[in-house]
């Protein structure tokens, strides 16, 4: 369930552990001074009073109060998640926004970094990807047109995206893409990916006033860190649009 997520924290274990001492302690107590027993006689005692119907009453309050506990926590829970959701994604195009996209990036360095001896399992090829002339469509068609470009432009990079990728929304009209080369993931070639692509882009995705794309490839290698990995994918972008747009380079 969503809410188990956020308890993994050392603060819900040291609270467990100390519930646990303190209910220890507490059983050691009642044994001590034989609390059970001097109560039952004080029940026999007073048995006009019913006092025992408070062990079948604290029994109940405390099953009571464990279920209401039980649901705030998946209430707290629901609702960091909601919040992490928020922070991740970005709220015109629905995939991840810069800032869970530079987080994502690092989880796929790190790991061919710390992998180098199986590099074709944790290679991965990082895609950015430009609208051209974007600025005209704003201008001529409106902003909304614009926004309603960038959230289908999403769409069709998503659906189109091989198992296991990601898809983030950089910045403006920009996208970086994550591509594992793993083989296991029916990984495919970059540049061959990146190619068709564009081509599906400029059929689908604006058919009033076709809309290129220019795209730059790069590939990790070791010994390479993520700030060379997004200089390479930016100059090769570039080299695309320099080179008349609506094509791809290799870094």
């Amino acid at each position: 369930m969503p809410h188990f997520k956020y308890l993994h924290r050392d603060s819900f274990i040291k609270d467990g552990l100390w519930l646990i001492v303190f209910n220890f302690m507490v059983m050691i107590i009642f044994s001590y001074f034989d609390f059970f027993e001097k109560f039952r006689r004080l029940v026999e005692k007073y048995e006009y009073l019913e006092l025992d119907e408070l062990l079948p009453l604290s029994v109940s309050l405390t099953i009571s109060l464990l279920f209401f506990t039980y649901r705030r926590v998946v209430e707290l829970g629901l609702i960091s998640q909601a919040f992490e959701q928020l922070a991740k994604q970005d709220p015109l195009t629905q995939v991840l926004n810069r800032r869970a996209g530079q987080a994502l990036l690092a989880t796929f360095y790190n790991k061919a970094e710390q992998n180098q001896s199986k590099v074709t399992e944790n290679s991965f090829s990082l895609l950015q990807l430009d609208l051209d002339d974007f600025k005209r469509i704003n201008d001529l068609y409106g902003a909304n047109v614009g926004d309603d470009l960038l959230v289908k432009s999403a769409r069709i990079i998503h659906r189109n995206l091989p198992r296991f990728s990601e898809l983030i929304h950089w910045h403006s009209d920009n996208f970086l893409i994550i591509l594992p080369n793993n083989p296991a993931y029916q990984a495919v070639q970059p540049f061959a990916f990146a190619n068709n692509l564009r081509r599906i882009l400029k059929t689908e995705l604006f058919k009033a006033d076709p809309v290129t794309c220019s795209i730059g490839v790069t590939t990790w290698k070791a010994g390479t860190t993520i700030e060379m990995m997004l200089h390479k994918v930016e100059d090769a972008l570039h080299d695309a649009k320099a080179d008349n747009k609506n094509t791809v380079k290799i870094a």
